[in-house]
């Protein structure tokens, strides 16, 4: 079956510069940030103020608010810097504002980064990307209700299957998922719809079945389910293993029972980070400031999303082979020496605090009580052992 008109087509992807940006005026070292014996940023300061625009997402996902805290933060911490977060389509439209200089920063799922970086995909060049930091993890929900006939990934032809807004990381993740799944896209009905949209298409009937990647708990999904039939669509370990061959940017998860309601039984599907990137010719200070602000202020950002818990040093420079800013990547390393010389001789030897995604974890606390942020959906804090918290889409 021919594919339903998927609405606004993607911007063009720019070519790949090779000619610098104007430059960034250097700054001067924050020793509230720790970065007092970071040499490479020091000894050098500017009167002038340069406006950063950060690239983050809808007024609908995490990506949007949370960016308005890291934004609120880099303004107030480093000095000659002002950072506007910019509402935007999502992490294909932030990829290429930030490539081609229309913003400084953006936000986006790993597997958008890496196509954008190698040139595939939605990005017919490659981009002159690298990447911030590591942020956190989504996981992919595969929905569908009961009586649309979709209870496994291969009932997905035929059905009418919305794979998020155009534009954003959602809509680059379900497409991955489908060809590395061996399913033709010709053969489904696609629909591209935001999430509100999403999931009022499967409650009201207009939709069979949708892909939405975002953190474990998600308020909307459990709202559904306490209306409707819920289904979490299961992918097999074939399925899976298929899909991380074709793209390292995705890792098996096995979603605990009880997070949903009616889905009393672990569910496999894939899952994946968010990162943070900026223009590869960003100075190298300054991408240094931004590392280190961010790193110092995640007990600032967890009333946006519990999901700050993973900005942490033994995560964030976890990229794998994407391109890590250098800049960044001198603070994280300067970062950990300062560590080491600073803790007790006879400290035992500490794992990393963040783990990459394990294969299973244990369910979150009730989803949501009077006593509930409005701006965060879901319930008190979970216990610090839950690797996965509630969280809106990306």
């Amino acid at each position: 079956m021919r594919p339903e008109p998927s609405g606004a087509r993607s911007p063009p992807v720019p070519r790949r510069r090779t000619a610098a940006k104007p430059p960034v005026p250097a700054l001067q070292v924050l020793a509230a940030l720790g970065l007092a014996a970071f040499p490479a940023l020091a000894g050098c300061a500017s009167d002038r103020t340069r406006p950063l625009a950060f690239a983050t997402g809808t007024t609908a996902g995490i990506y949007y608010p949370l960016g308005g805290a890291i934004s609120s933060r880099w303004t107030r911490e480093i000095p000659g810097v002002v950072v506007k977060a910019e509402v935007t389509a999502g992490s294909v439209t932030n990829l290429i504002q930030v490539a081609k200089g229309e913003s400084e920063v953006g936000i986006g799922q790993a597997d958008a980064v890496a196509d954008a970086v190698a040139g595939s995909g939605r990005f017919p060049e490659p981009l002159p990307i690298s990447v911030l930091g590591r942020l956190y993890p989504n996981v992919v929900h595969l929905l569908s209700v009961a009586g649309r006939g979709v209870e496994a990934v291969e009932d997905l032809p035929g059905k009418r299957v919305s794979v998020g807004p155009p534009g954003s990381g959602n809509e680059v993740t379900a497409r991955n998922l489908l060809r590395a799944a061996g399913i033709p896209e010709s053969d489904l009905r696609i629909r591209q719809m935001n999430y509100t949209q999403s999931i009022n298409g499967l409650k009201d009937g207009a939709l069979d079945a949708l892909f939405l990647a975002a953190g474990l708990g998600v308020s909307s999904v459990i709202e559904l389910g306490l209306t409707r039939d819920l289904v979490l669509v299961p992918f097999t370990e074939a399925e899976i293993a298929r899909i991380e061959e074709a793209n390292p940017a995705y890792q098996g998860f096995v979603v605990p029972p009880g997070v949903y309601p009616g889905v009393e039984a672990g569910v496999r599907t894939p899952s994946l980070w968010n990162l943070l990137f900026v223009h590869e010719t960003l100075p190298a200070d300054l991408a240094g400031h931004l590392a280190g602000s961010l790193l110092a202020g995640r007990e600032e950002f967890r009333p946006v999303t519990r999901n700050a818990e993973f900005i942490r040093l033994e995560s964030l420079d976890a990229v794998g082979a994407l391109p890590l800013h250098p800049g960044a990547a001198a603070f994280y390393g300067e970062e950990r020496r300062r560590r080491r010389e600073t803790a007790p001789e006879d400290a035992p030897a500490r794992p990393p605090e963040v783990p990459d995604l394990p294969d299973a974890a244990p369910p979150p606390e009730t989803p949501r009580t009077p006593e509930s942020s409005p701006g965060e959906p879901g319930a008190p804090r979970p216990p610090a052992a839950s690797p996965l918290p509630p969280d809106l889409p990306a």
